[in-house]
């Protein structure tokens, strides 16, 4: 039975091939790619495109699990608009020197530390916090590293897991729902931790995400999500300090906040990264303007 079980979890870890990436030329970007190391050793591929004004601040976009760096490039489009400068990583998983396996957020943490490492070593980098945004896992992903790095000076999360091991509970009762979770989801707490070597209850943004304080937080959720249900995000709120807020779409599956409404969507992710990174400067750019282009 444990075989099984774990021949069943393992499969999920494995990220399929993904088709040929939307270019960024094709939403009008102009993107250098370029290469980095994460900190375990992995070469991975990132977009790095430039703002007109290169003195502004730069932020980061994570992918989630089984997707790439395309998913992120309209919200891309809206923050560049706006004329910041932007970074967009690829996690592990891609194939190559990368594997093909994905660790749901402990090891991804190493690829997020690489591209920090990266951008600090860049001639042209101006002095100034970076801000952060992510979808799914890599909203977790960035909410764990952000917990420990200072120079991240804004987080926006879109739909991550306050706990692994309750995220894999919830999974399992999605997925297979006729599954008994006893002994079984001990079978998968155990495979995680023999393939991967910690325990998932540790892979846990919920225990630090306190000490993101004073700097911002901007947390986004479906109310209908069955993936990362709407507790976890509630969770997260209570836990963090302030300033944070919330945003609940009604209605909205996991990862559908921007489907429901792109104008919105990046109205009020744009104007908190303003807000927070640039002291509300406008750039010359109402921030309409730029939500209506996606609209």
């Amino acid at each position: 039975t444990w075989v099984v079980c774990a021949i069943l979890f393992l499969s999920k870890t494995v990220v399929a091939p993904t088709p040929t990436e939307d270019s960024p030329g094709e939403r009008g970007l102009a993107a250098e790619r370029v290469f980095f190391d994460s900190t375990d050793g992995f070469r991975l591929a990132a977009w790095k495109i430039r703002a007109s004004d290169p003195t502004q601040p730069w932020i980061i976009l994570c992918h989630g699990r089984s997707s790439d760096r395309s998913d992120l490039l309209e919200i891309a489009a809206a923050l560049h608009r706006a004329d910041f400068n932007l970074f967009l990583p690829r996690f592990r998983g891609d194939g190559g020197r990368s594997g093909r396996t994905t660790s749901f957020g402990w090891r991804e943490q190493r690829d997020l530390e690489g591209a920090l490492a990266f951008l600090g070593q860049q001639p042209d980098m101006p002095a100034k916090p970076y801000g952060i945004y992510g979808i799914s896992m890599g909203a977790t992903v960035a909410l764990l590293v952000a917990a420990r790095d200072e120079r991240m000076g804004a987080v926006v999360a879109d739909s991550p897991y306050d706990n692994l091991e309750e995220a894999l509970r919830q999974h399992m009762k999605v997925a297979y729902p006729a599954v008994p979770r006893v002994p079984l989801f001990w079978f998968v707490l155990a495979t995680y931790r023999s393939r991967f070597g910690v325990w998932p209850r540790r892979v846990a943004p919920q225990d630090c995400v306190r000490r993101l304080a004073p700097r911002p937080l901007l947390l986004i959720q479906g109310t209908a999500d069955v993936h990362t249900p709407l507790h976890g995000a509630q969770r997260l709120l209570a836990a963090a300090g302030e300033p944070k807020e919330l945003w609940q779409v009604d209605g909205a599956a996991h990862l559908e906040a921007y489907g429901r409404n792109p104008g919105a969507y990046t109205e009020r992710v744009v104007r908190f990264f303003r807000m927070h990174l640039t002291n509300g400067e406008t750039r010359d750019v109402p921030v309409d303007a730029i939500a209506g282009d996606t609209a």
